[in-house]
């Protein structure tokens, strides 16, 4: 029963945390800081796929599919600006070269 308050605290104090920080005026924060934050997404992102790129069962590996596709869906995405045709386009890639087609 001790976990349960503790997984709740937790989330109370995670909300209020983010909750008061989109609360906060646009004036208190500098445009530097503004535009260095506009990256944790990204941050985040890249921090949660590079490693399923790149290792494998704790072993460092080459996979070439996933390398390939992902340059395409970064290709794809600085042209076309669109994330959702970025990943349909590079998600499709795998799966047609998994299903051998490609």
């Amino acid at each position: 029963m001790n976990l349960f308050w503790l997984y709740l605290l937790m989330s109370v104090l995670t909300y209020a945390s983010r909750r008061a920080f989109l609360q906060m005026p646009d004036h208190w924060l500098s445009p530097r800081m503004r535009n260095g934050l506009s990256f944790i997404p990204v941050g985040i992102f890249a921090a949660l796929i590079f490693p399923s790129l790149f290792a494998s069962e704790q072993q460092w590996v080459f996979q070439p599919v996933p390398l390939v596709a992902s340059a395409v869906c970064l290709l794809v995405m600085a042209f076309s600006k669109n994330v959702f045709l970025s990943f349909g386009v590079s998600l499709g890639l795998v799966v047609l070269v998994t299903a051998g087609i490609l």
